[in-house]
């Protein structure tokens, strides 16, 4: 399956893949093509020192001490990147292929997890402890452009996770961790109100942020149990919080979260597939709160952060008319979401001082932050993490390291670095048994869930009298270009919080009747 591009073949490489914790030096690089800045993308260089961190993003980087000694790398037509950084996944739970639920939709994540209020539960999803299966999970996400993940579980040697308490697993970053809650109203056992905050033990602010950033899982689905949930959390929604999901909240509610500073993690195809719906991100964008992208896990998300960016894309040009800009929708994986893990002090940008996590896109065929979003797993020519290289063509990988393992991706010859527990070949395994590694450009991944808003009450999509899909025909809908659909828990009407006629979706002042 693999061909021989390995100083070692692959069938050694259990025992064989820097296993060792003693990591080969950083050797210095200089990296030369479109650098996506926070402040735009330019033509220039990139160095990166012999400690791992970024010396030089500039058009020239000559007279940076040490350029002329540094590994040159030439790489045609790159555009060069933050390493993607995903803001959500339940990493030790991908551990089997998407489920299929068919047309089945939910107003509420109990629902579907333990059939709360008479629904139709989805098969259990077991997590896993296996450093090969979650290293397969990581593989994933880094043959995708990943260098972090706020994730569920981690294997050391390949992405940094940033919710682990363990600091190995943070790969070299200073932290505290994030605290990454998924029930922080104690509710795993699939309590359901719709008023009151009497859930079986509620998340104090003593709890939330005893150590770095807090991302709760908050009102997921969209029916009124699952918008009681953020009123029940207002003392620890705080600019440390990045509220995950979010989906179930009007304009007042998006307000309270832009007042107390805190940000959102936006999981689109997982809301999609499950509920029809997603965060109301118009909103959110016009009320200026930070927006970072997760692909929640594969069940019902995305197999990777490109797969993310596509969904998030589409979703974008068909039901929000383009409301987001192209840099926008690549700061979600990159400033955006280490702002919300709270490590963008460290990752994120292409900026002197900061940590070298940096992914190298082809831009033949796509400029500047199009090479990202539309990229596939053949486009990801380079990733270092902290300098050292991850994973790329092979001719990259061993101008910087000796000893990796080679992996044929979609007919080209890439080499992964692994110097954890885990083995090339026992993720290979893994990987056959759960679901694969990758698919390329032109293949759809097996069962991936559906990115397109489907429910009961809007079955047909976009159609020539509804342009937006969201089952209000355009003569009677208070956003005819935004997707705006009636919800459950607004009463079953469109939102329209101050009543002027104007849904919260395309009201640019959606708490001010007197104007839109």
């Amino acid at each position: 399956m693999q061909p021989r591009a390995l100083v070692v073949p692959l069938s050694l490489a259990a025992s064989a893949l820097l296993a060792s914790a003693c990591r080969p030096p950083v050797r210095p690089v200089v990296l030369a093509g479109r650098l996506l800045l926070r402040d735009g993308p330019i033509t220039g260089e990139l160095m990166v020192n012999e400690t791992g961190t970024i010396a030089c993003a500039a058009a020239s980087c000559a007279a940076v001490p040490g350029y002329q000694e540094a590994a040159h790398l030439a790489i045609a037509n790159a555009v060069i990147s933050p390493g993607l950084i995903n803001g959500h996944d339940h990493t030790s739970f991908n551990t089997g292929p998407p489920q299929d639920h068919a047309l089945l939709r939910y107003q509420h994540r109990h629902e579907w997890r333990v059939g709360a209020g008479g629904a139709t539960a989805l098969p259990a999803t077991a997590s896993t402890s296996s450093p090969e299966l979650i290293a397969a999970a990581e593989l994933r996400l880094l043959l995708g452009g990943a260098t972090s993940v706020v994730g569920s579980g981690g294997v050391r040697g390949l992405l940094r996770n940033l919710a682990s308490n363990e600091a190995e697993a943070l790969e070299g970053l200073r932290g505290p961790a994030v605290n990454f809650n998924t029930f922080p109203l104690g509710d795993a056992a699939g309590e359901l109100l719709t008023s009151g905050c009497a859930y079986p033990n509620v998340v104090t602010p003593q709890a939330a942020f005893a150590g770095g950033a807090f991302l709760p899982h908050v009102a997921e689905g969209t029916g009124p149990a699952a918008e009681n949930e953020l009123g029940c959390l207002q003392e620890v929604i705080a600019a440390r919080t990045a509220v995950v999901h979010g989906v179930a909240v009007n304009a007042r509610d998006v307000e309270a979260i832009r007042r107390a500073g805190a940000k959102l993690v936006w999981s689109p195809r997982s809301n999609l597939s499950l509920y029809g719906d997603t965060a109301p991100i118009t909103v959110y964008r016009r009320a200026g709160v930070t927006i970072a992208l997760g692909t929640d896990w594969l069940p019902s998300g995305s197999m990777n952060l490109l797969r993310e960016l596509a969904c998030a894309d589409a979703f974008n040009r068909a039901y929000l008319r383009s409301a987001l800009s192209d840099a926008e929708l690549w700061q979600m994986v990159t400033g955006n979401a280490a702002a919300a893990a709270g490590f963008d002090d460290q990752l994120g940008a292409l900026e002197v001082g900061k940590v070298a996590d940096v992914t190298v896109f082809d831009g033949a065929a796509r400029a500047d932050h199009r090479a990202v979003i539309e990229a596939g797993v053949e486009d990801v020519r380079l990733v270092l993490r902290g300098g050292r290289p991850l994973y790329g063509d092979a001719g990259l990988v061993r101008a910087l390291q000796d000893g990796c393992a080679a992996l044929d991706v979609c007919g080209n010859a890439r080499e992964v670095c692994m110097d954890g527990p885990a083995s090339m070949a026992g993720a290979l395994a893994a990987a056959s048994s759960s679901y694969p590694l990758f698919f390329c450009r032109d293949t759809a991944p097996a069962g991936e869930p559906t990115c397109t808003p489907y429910r009961d009450t809007y079955p047909d999509g976009i159609t020539a009298a509804d342009r937006d899909g969201d089952g209000v025909a355009d003569a009677a809908d208070d956003c005819p270009d935004v997707f705006n659909p009636v919800r459950g828990m607004d009463g079953n009407v469109q939102s329209d919080v101050d009543g002027d006629g104007f849904g919260d979706a395309c009201d640019a002042l959606p708490l001010d009747a007197s104007a839109h």
